[in-house]
């Protein structure tokens, strides 16, 4: 469970494949040049796919170009961290506007202090907000301050729950297990299995780190109460709740915490919550956050050069304030259209298409004939959409902006349902569903 699925390679006679090829020569030209300085040619995990990964030349909106001059709807927003698409131009115009006065600079700063005052005011549970860099730095401070107030050593989470790329958050992702005084694990929506871990582990956790809609390798929502009961549970435990919303602020004004009626202790945030650019926050109690007060001769030390810095303050807050209740109602209803229009299709063409999700979040998935994703079919009709200008992530994943219109939606409909067409004339696809 978690582990990465395998790449796919296609036959010779693909014709998706080759239609690729034809369509993006001068990405496969970039892409061997950058080989020769990035490992694999790239610098991250996300977004590379075979035979080769697109190279972008610019965005705008819900759309994005390569360096082909093939324009795409854009369903990933670079991992979820653009709510507002590309190029959004109110974040624009106000970086413009900041540009001038310098990038960072030590203390506070006016752009900082009033994007603080706008996350409390729209986080319930946040009396204070502690700024970092990046998704993943937010986590490792939250693990920080768990274990600092309890004085206990374990975290707890999901198999198959992304929290970034901190060493004792990926236990039970990409192959790895249990961290043995570290990170133990439990199954997402299987309460059981986390009374188990809390009863094994008495006295010995520091807190439960909580993802509330699986988003990795495949989009998994919680079961109906499965997330308040596990909060109770730990609170029960005297351990500290920390929700990951770095991907699921999405989901509700609050958040998810008021998507799906939890109140954490410390709120993880990164992705679009910097407008853009890389900006994390930890936001949660007082009395948690209070041990990183200088004054605090108790206190724990955190620093961080670009914390806070005013330009990731001012996309951010920027954002938040064009993200309201009605941005998020309008994502949700195109999300559900979309879905939708997949499963007709689908079932149509005889795909067996499994679309899972919530909100403006949504995976999709050919299942193979023993029930799982077949990831070999599932990257062919992910090719297969490149060729007919949309891009998905390469595990399925759909993710959709504000500025996401109708417009784009039906060609992103036309695309999807020309892709699923040329999926089902795949030679050898009929035996590869096992049908």
């Amino acid at each position: 469970m978690g582990n990465r699925p395998a790449l796919a390679t296609f036959t010779a006679d693909s014709e998706i494949e080759q239609t690729y090829r034809r369509r993006t020569p001068n990405v496969a030209e970039i892409f061997e040049r950058a080989k020769r300085s990035l490992p694999g040619g790239s610098t991250r995990a996300f977004g590379y796919f075979r035979p080769y990964p697109l190279t972008f030349e610019r965005g705008a909106g819900p759309y994005l170009w390569d360096l082909d001059g093939n324009r795409y709807v854009d369903f990933t927003y670079n991992g979820l961290s653009l709510i507002h698409g590309h190029a959004f131009p109110p974040v624009e115009e106000a970086l413009r506007e900041a540009l001038p006065n310098a990038t960072a600079w030590p203390g506070t700063s006016l752009p900082q202090i009033r994007f603080a005052e706008a996350l409390c005011e729209r986080i319930p549970s946040a009396d204070r907000v502690r700024f970092t860099n990046t998704g993943t730095e937010a986590g490792m401070l939250a693990v920080k301050l768990a274990r600092h107030a309890t004085g206990r050593p374990l975290m707890v989470k999901s198999w198959g729950a992304y929290h970034g790329s901190y060493d004792d958050l990926e236990a039970g992702l990409y192959g790895n297990g249990e961290m043995p005084g570290r990170t133990v694990l439990g199954r997402f929506g299987d309460i059981d299995s986390y009374r188990e871990v809390f009863a094994r582990h008495r006295g010995e956790i520091a807190g439960v780190i909580i993802e509330p809609i699986l988003f990795t390798f495949e989009v998994v929502p919680p079961p109906p109460g499965f997330l308040p009961e596990l909060a109770a549970l730990a609170r029960a435990e005297g351990a500290v709740v920390i929700l990951d919303d770095c991907l699921m602020f999405r989901l509700a004004l609050g958040g998810s915490a008021e998507k799906f009626g939890i109140e954490p202790d410390l709120t993880c945030l990164g992705k679009f919550i910097g407008g853009g650019l890389p900006v994390g926050v930890v936001a949660g109690r007082e009395e948690l956050l209070a041990v990183l007060d200088p004054d605090n001769p108790e206190g724990l030390y955190h620093g961080g050069s670009f914390n806070g810095n005013p330009l990731g303050a001012t996309a951010g807050r920027v954002t938040l304030e064009h993200l309201g209740a009605g941005e998020i109602a309008a994502m949700d209803r195109r999300a559900e259209r979309l879905k939708g229009a997949l499963e007709r299709k689908a079932a149509a063409v005889g795909i067996p298409l499994e679309v899972t999700g919530d909100g403006s979040i949504l995976g999709s998935y050919v299942v193979g004939a023993g029930g799982s994703p077949d990831r070999e079919l599932g990257a062919r009709f992910h090719l297969a959409s490149i060729n007919h200008g949309v891009y998905f992530g390469q595990d399925g994943e759909f993710a959709l902006a504000t500025t996401l219109d109708d417009e784009a939606l039906e060609r992103a409909v036309n695309g999807l349902e020309a892709a699923l067409d040329d999926l089902a004339a795949e030679p050898g696809q009929s035996a590869g569903l096992g049908s």
